[in-house]
């Protein structure tokens, strides 16, 4: 390119203007990011920026700097140098501030705020999606974000996928998380576009996510939908540790698997459609226009929807829609390999009874579909009965350990002991007295 034509594509990332931008511009269209380019000639180009399905393999380029000096943007503030820079294809993706042993990462998390507050990580570096604070002995990664929306709360460790340690040693932390394919893919696969109006930002995954998301995929690729039952497993994720994310991403990925031709995400009350949907199609990267997601208003919307031979839509309906529709005389199965996933799985196995029998019949008038089972809490033994094996657990105890929910504080109190037989007097003493210890105590 000359630098006429080379202005044009630095024009294009010099407008990225907020994070979430930089995502879209990196997504693309379907992954592939293009820039349209008019030549000195006359003609027309499109040049790949970015194709994520060109992990560790491709034309994709990988290189690291060091010691970037940056000139100052603000008029009084000084000139700055960055670290560590990781580029793909030349674009910056994945930022890291280190201080000696001596230091915590809160202190690179506060140089990397203050990066930000000086548009420091503007211009070419506008695409960064990845922000790491590193230490000998600790690390902490978190998205790229804007000031008002900077939270250290949002810097998390890295863990093991056997039993949720943190990883505390640099060389351990690079050699799971920056070396490649894996910093690519959680820079682009296991991060999400959240849409939600005047809030768009961009996520990234936490460890529990991304290990509970592979081992979904890992079944799914590895199974055949013309044989066995179906039962791929559930994931046992603790109530307010992101389940909505970690299902929309995986439903996500695994609708653009060439061996799925429909993934169906089931919900356990009509009610909670609406509110899935919405949150799902925040999460589309897909969006502006068309997305892959789809919400049902009716049985018959929900069937028109299904027939259509299309792999990469995601249609979120209830248990009570699917169900009723598999009863109809003119439904039919179309052969196509269908995956569902179920939010709220424990629902399915017996909290509510009409959702089993509900459940049950889909799985009869769909026999070659997968299955899938998300919740905060099984039920046992119910929940492998319906869904099989346990894929990926992150319980209360590791939420509470990690802050990720709030803990419990439980007070042991002693009770009156009534009498065997009591008389009316004593029954109203013993109610008198619990009013004045409600009226009285103040118990957290």
């Amino acid at each position: 390119l000359s630098k006429t034509e080379f202005e044009q594509v630095k024009k294009v990332i010099t407008d990225l203007d907020t994070p979430y931008k930089a995502g879209q511009f990196l997504y693309g269209i379907n992954g592939v990011s293009e820039v349209l380019v008019e030549l000195d000639d006359g003609k027309s180009v499109f040049l790949t920026v970015f194709d994520q399905d060109q992990i560790g393999a491709g034309n994709t380029v990988y290189q690291i700097v060091n010691q970037i000096t940056r000139p100052a943007i603000i008029d009084g503030k000084q000139n700055r140098r960055f670290d560590i820079t990781m580029l793909i294809n030349g674009l910056p993706i994945i930022q890291i501030e280190l201080k000696k042993a001596m230091h915590n990462t809160n202190e690179s998390l506060n140089q990397m705020e203050q990066y930000i507050a000086e548009r420091q990580y503007g211009d070419v570096f506008s695409t960064l999606q990845i922000l790491v604070a590193m230490t000998p002995h600790e690390i902490r990664y978190m998205a790229n974000t804007t000031k008002s929306a900077f939270n250290k709360a949002f810097a998390f460790q890295w863990q093991t996928e056997k039993d949720s340690y943190p990883i505390i040693s640099w060389k351990e932390f690079c050699d799971l998380v920056l070396s490649i394919p894996m910093a690519h893919e959680l820079a682009t696969r296991y991060m999400i576009l959240d849409g939600t109006k005047n809030k768009e930002s961009i996520k990234v995954m936490r460890p529990y996510q991304v290990y509970a998301t592979r081992r979904v995929l890992d079944k799914v690729k590895s199974h055949d939908f013309k044989y066995g039952d179906g039962k791929l497993g559930y994931i046992w994720h603790t109530t307010g540790s992101g389940k909505t994310i970690t299902s929309f991403k995986t439903a996500w990925l695994a609708s653009r698997l060439p061996s799925v031709d429909k993934v169906i995400f089931l919900v356990d009350r009509i009610a909670l459609t609406n509110q899935t949907s919405d949150a799902y199609k925040a999460y589309d990267p897909s969006t502006g226009g068309d997305g892959i997601v789809d919400d049902t208003a009716s049985i018959n919307e929900l069937h028109k929807k299904y027939k259509i031979k299309s792999s990469q839509n995601i249609i979120v309906t209830s248990i009570q829609k699917m169900s009723l529709l598999v009863n109809r005389k003119e439904f039919n199965n179309l052969n196509q390999n269908v995956l569902f996933v179920v939010d709220e799985a424990h629902r399915s196995t017996g909290d509510i009874k009409d959702n089993t029998g509900m459940l049950m019949r889909i799985r009869e008038a769909i026999p070659t579909a997968a299955w899938v089972g998300y919740t905060g809490t099984p039920k046992f033994p119910a929940t492998k009965d319906i869904f099989g094996e346990l894929l990926h657990a992150y319980t209360i105890k590791e939420a509470i350990s990690d802050r990720n929910v709030l803990g419990f504080k439980v007070e042991f109190k002693e009770t009156i002991k009534a009498p065997e037989n009591p008389t009316e007097d004593e029954i109203d003493d013993n109610i008198k007295a619990s009013v004045y210890d409600l009226k009285h105590e103040h118990v957290e």
